[in-house]
């Protein structure tokens, strides 16, 4: 359910909310354990309640029932970002689109890195242009996503967050609450924040996968259950190692300087599973961060020539 951003996020959030043009249709990636839409905020989720937002099969059977972790209530899965240069700027499946709208492309071929589902989209704004890209494999139990930016100007403690709203028990308990833990038994509390489905089990997390490249830290957004949380304000944490209820779940990095031109790369996963305790290790190898870098800036120089090639041709019509 929707909740209320304390004031002067609210302020910066009706800002950067936009009607923007039509949406296109969402991508959708399946796999034995995962169905998932990839919106065009460039989050998780098809575009607002449609449906698929993030379903998972606990069997492996490829059969998804109704117990949708995004779309019940308000459908909040997205990111944000924040600097010295520019205010707090998000991008969020129920409609707020500060780095802009954009279709989602499928990558096939090397750009896929050997998943056999991966999809990428690219926004920016006018101080940064940032790149989510989503990897996993029919037998994988997590998404592995990488989020690339890069600066259009210095920016100086450059931030970025990503965050969840999960609710796998409403379509069939009627349920908005969670049980919902940083760290488990596999990762520490700033590497690991999960949610399970009281009455399903249903697992929910967000880990982190770029090491200690960068600062980083989870958080529980008691009370703010759908929006996206200030990326400074998961780095300090609020001192909430669990809770029972209808609640966010969030992950920060911080990467500080970066330069104009310059490009930081963030490898982390939305894991799924039925016991909170041992969610999350990887299945599969994870690219090296400098490999993202180059392939993902690779892709954000080709979307940025495509559009300076699309507006030459509109003022030449």
């Amino acid at each position: 359910m929707r909740q209320y951003l304390p004031a002067v996020l609210a302020a910066t959030a009706v800002a950067t909310f936009t009607a923007g043009p039509a949406l296109a249709t969402a991508l959708t990636l399946t796999g034995k354990y995962i169905k998932v839409g990839i919106s065009d905020y460039g989050t998780l989720g098809s575009n607002d309640s449609a449906s698929p937002g993030l379903l998972h099969d606990p069997t492996g059977s490829g059969t998804f029932g109704v117990n949708d972790y995004l779309t019940p209530g308000t459908p909040h899965e997205g990111f944000a970002a924040i600097a010295n240069e520019f205010d707090y700027t998000q991008n969020d499946n129920d409609g707020y689109s500060g780095f802009g709208t954009a279709s989602p492309v499928l990558l096939t071929g090397t750009a896929a890195m050997g998943y056999a589902n991966a999809a990428s989209w690219t926004g920016s704004n006018a101080f940064l242009t940032i790149t989510n890209s989503y990897f996993f494999n029919p037998g994988d139990q997590r998404i592995l996503v990488n989020t690339s930016i890069t600066a259009l100007s210095d920016l100086t403690n450059l931030a970025f967050s990503r965050s969840l709203d999960p609710d796998p028990d409403v379509n069939t308990f009627g349920s908005y609450d969670t049980n919902n833990q940083r760290g488990n038994s596999l990762y520490g509390m700033s590497d690991f924040v999960g949610a399970a489905g009281a009455r399903t089990g249903l697992t929910v997390a967000l880990v982190n996968l770029n090491g200690d490249t960068y600062a980083h830290n989870t958080e529980i957004g008691v009370g703010s259950c759908c929006d996206n949380r200030s990326p400074y304000d998961v780095l300090a944490g609020n001192g909430i190692n669990t809770s029972s209820s209808d609640d966010s779940i969030n992950l920060a990095y911080l990467i500080g300087t970066l330069r104009s031109g310059q490009t930081a790369s963030l490898t982390y996963s939305y894991s799924v599973g039925d016991n909170i305790d041992v969610v999350g290790p990887p299945t599969g190898g994870v690219p090296e961060p400098a490999t993202w870098a180059m392939m993902l800036g690779g892709m954000a120089f080709v979307g940025g020539a495509m559009r300076r090639a699309r507006g030459v041709k509109a003022s030449h019509a």
